[in-house]
């Protein structure tokens, strides 16, 4: 049984309505998760977003309201899911900061930030979450989308309740691997590649000399943030789970190498476990085509809702 909650609110949005449920947190700093109220039961849904300090919802409660997530509010609105996505520990109210990066997130999100702590968070809201009688805790997903995806397998991992995964433009191993794979990618002579690994190396000396750094910077994030996610792999933390998986990546992804995910995939079908997989041609780290293109974005996040449903 979940403690609980110090704090619930509602908010309505004509025919649908999400709560906003606070918890003490484990280590102090208060949780904060949002469920939407589907009318009867419905699978549970969970979105962890990608990098980055940017709140899942700004404005809840005024006229200028908005979303981050992708697909969310559409999913809550349709009432066939109890859709749920939590708050990073210390996040601003916004990002005066480029999306994705730390920049603009403040000491006390960066002096926190790291992938333990996060997983924490979502750990104890999900706990929470599944004690509630708006989701079916028999069927539950969980999408990471970029970062997210790391910390999806790693839920997976930890917690047998997590019955499916879906990942879009994550890391398939460590994202030091990600680095790696990118300068052998490029189409630089071998000298060159030599030269930007001989760089990639000393800056992993100088995160991993000082791993718990909230004020020293590589990358756009803290060495905090960096020292903690090098340390993980998607495709391990798959293995330790039971979840049927499902992983999209497009094909020209400059972020994340789909070589990454390829290993990943590699690794879990080997074992022989359920992969679906979708490699989306000329798309991006967002899933969109060189000439953009929000409904091929649309489709493929329709995909992993029917194979989801399929089961």
């Amino acid at each position: 049984h979940a403690a609980p909650a110090a704090k619930q609110e509602t908010f309505s949005f004509g025919n649908w309505s999400m709560q906003r449920i606070t918890l003490p947190g484990d280590a102090g700093q208060p949780v904060s998760y949002y469920l939407s109220a589907p009318k009867v039961k419905a699978p549970l849904v969970l979105f962890v977003q990608g990098s980055g300090c940017t709140p899942p919802f700004s404005g809840l409660g005024t006229a200028e309201r908005s979303s981050a997530i992708f697909n969310w509010v559409p999913l809550a609105a349709s009432g066939r899911y109890a859709m749920m996505a939590v708050d990073k520990p210390y996040q601003p109210v916004r990002q005066d900061g480029e999306p994705g990066s730390a920049a603009g997130c403040g000491d006390a999100f960066n002096n926190h930030f790291s992938y333990d702590t996060w997983l924490a968070a979502l750990r104890q809201a999900l706990r929470h979450a599944l004690t509630r009688p708006e989701g079916d805790a028999t069927r539950v997903l969980v999408v990471g989308i970029s970062e997210g995806g790391a910390l999806a397998a790693g839920l997976a991992g930890a917690m047998p309740e997590v019955g499916a995964v879906a990942l879009s433009g994550a890391s398939g191993t460590t994202q030091l691997y990600d680095f790696v794979a990118r300068i052998h990618q490029g189409s630089g002579t071998d000298a060159d590649k030599l030269r930007e690994l001989a760089s990639l190396e000393a800056t992993v000396k100088d995160i991993l000399a000082d791993p718990a750094s909230g004020s020293k910077f590589a990358w756009g994030h803290p060495y905090r943030r960096w020292s903690s996610f090098f340390a993980q792999s998607a495709g391990d933390n798959l293995l330790h789970s039971k979840a049927r998986v499902y992983i999209v990546s497009g094909m020209q992804d400059g972020s994340t190498p789909i070589l990454s995910t390829e290993v990943m995939i590699a690794q879990l079908r080997g074992q022989g476990r359920d992969v679906t997989v979708r490699r989306v041609p000329n798309a991006n780290h967002d899933l969109v085509p060189p000439d953009g293109g929000m409904p091929e974005v649309q489709a493929e996040h329709d995909a992993i809702m029917r194979w989801f449903d399929g089961r």
